[in-house]
């Protein structure tokens, strides 16, 4: 058993699926510092809407720095804001990724903190995860780094006394290992203290709680949440199975099938929260968190699957055209 135990703590773990949430935060960030390129003084200025005293005495109070303290200057939003891009692109990349994880968690706190009346859930969970991603190896796949490791390895290079470290190789793996589990835990705890919460409202309870949640002008899209409104029974359908689903996902990850419906569902769930609802970024953070949950061997036989789909159709197409072929030399 605990042999078990320590083979389990000591292999890295969802190595694809954080590699991939790391691009989707890092895009994230990215966007959301573009977006306010024209209005960067306006909202983190330190005479925009909160003021560097104001916000400096709130920060005392609450005991907290961030970079925005080193000057209370607008050369500083600049640095902070192109800075954060760069390093945004880095991540994404994966260049440096542990050294640029540190930075996009410094840079997005920094943001959060300096301006509490912009943020929105999905800056939230995009803070507190990037902590926890911070001692995962996010680098692993689809990383400059990981090309660079593997050109050194074919140049026959002899690996440092670190590398060969049996010791220093474990207790990187545990450490990833637990903050990949922090950062599952935290996704869990967000859905279902969500639907927890739904369960008390009575908006929800008579099934009306998705049509009122619509009708808020701060997320509404005038081309498609009316097409909602045309249905009781869909909106009511849709407002239970909102809560049910949000319930019921800790329990669906405990299966590996039931895993499938719930990531799928999910991704459903906020592709149509962007689409209804126009919290595009909010989806795009929460769709990235998802794939931390697909382990490699969900990557690998998801991989697998596709292919015996395209190998399937290719034969069928072929079949088509032999029998199409067949007929017309018939008709001849």
């Amino acid at each position: 058993m605990m042999d078990k135990i320590m083979r389990f703590l000591t292999k890295e773990h969802a190595l694809i699926g954080l590699s991939i949430t790391r691009i989707f935060f890092g895009i994230a960030l990215l966007y959301e510092l573009l977006i306010n390129i024209p209005i960067r003084y306006l909202l983190w200025g330190p005479k925009g809407l909160v003021p560097f005293a104001e916000y400096r005495a709130d920060m005392m109070e609450r005991h907290v720095w961030t970079i925005f303290d080193l000057s209370p200057t607008e050369w500083m939003v600049d640095l902070v804001i192109f800075g954060g891009i760069l390093i945004c692109l880095l991540y994404i990349i994966g260049f440096q990724t542990r050294i640029m994880g540190v930075l996009m968690f410094v840079i997005m706190f920094s943001l959060y903190m300096r301006n509490l009346d912009i943020t929105h859930g999905g800056d939230n969970i995009l803070r507190i995860l990037l902590l926890y991603i911070m001692f995962t190896s996010v680098g692993r796949y689809f990383s400059v780094d990981q090309w660079l490791k593997k050109r050194r390895e074919k140049k026959a290079k002899p690996p440092s006394w670190l590398s060969r470290s049996q010791l220093l190789t474990d207790s990187k793996a545990v450490i990833h290992n637990f903050a990949w589990l922090a950062c599952v835990i935290q996704l869990v705890f967000m859905y279902f203290s969500s639907g927890s919460y739904k369960i008390m409202g009575s908006l929800w309870q008579n099934g009306t709680g998705l049509y009122y949640a619509s009708r808020v002008q701060d997320f509404f899209n005038p081309d498609l949440t009316p097409l909602l409104w045309k249905s009781d029974l869909i909106m009511i359908l849709m407002s239970y199975g909102t809560v049910l689903f949000q319930v019921a996902f800790p329990f669906l990850l405990l299966n590996r099938f039931t895993k499938y419906v719930a990531i799928l569902s999910a991704c459903m769930l906020h592709i149509g929260i962007a689409a209804f609802m126009g919290l595009v970024d909010f989806s795009w953070i929460m769709i990235g968190c998802e794939m931390m949950l697909l382990t490699n061997t969900d990557f690998y036989r998801l991989r697998d699957y596709s292919r015996q789909i395209r190998k399937r159709f290719r034969a069928s197409s072929e079949q088509k055209e032999v029998q199409i072929a067949t007929t017309i030399e018939q008709a001849k």
